[in-house]
């Protein structure tokens, strides 16, 4: 994730525009939203581990349901940076 950041941010000064962080926050926030909470982190381990992601990949219909849990926490987490951005507390 380091990585991913120190490049994000080289990437958004090399072209001087601000696209590359707002992709980059919004990785972080599904990270922040899936880690703080243990369901969604054991559930997306055990996705990991039984491949659903390459599932997602091969059927669709399938990994779209697979992965649902961990994408709404994603959406979860980017509403609250947005909240947060705009100065809303929650």
């Amino acid at each position: 994730m380091e990585r991913q950041k120190n490049e994000t941010f080289a990437l958004a000064a090399q072209h001087d525009t601000l696209g590359p962080l707002h992709g980059w926050l919004t990785i972080w926030a599904d990270e922040v939203e899936i880690e703080r909470r243990p369901d969604l982190y054991e559930r997306r381990l055990k996705a990991e581990e039984h491949h659903l992601l390459l599932l997602w990949a091969l059927d669709p219909p399938y990994g779209t349901v697979a992965c649902r849990p961990a994408r709404a926490a994603g959406h979860r987490g980017r509403t609250r940076t947005a909240d947060i951005s705009a100065g809303r507390s929650g």
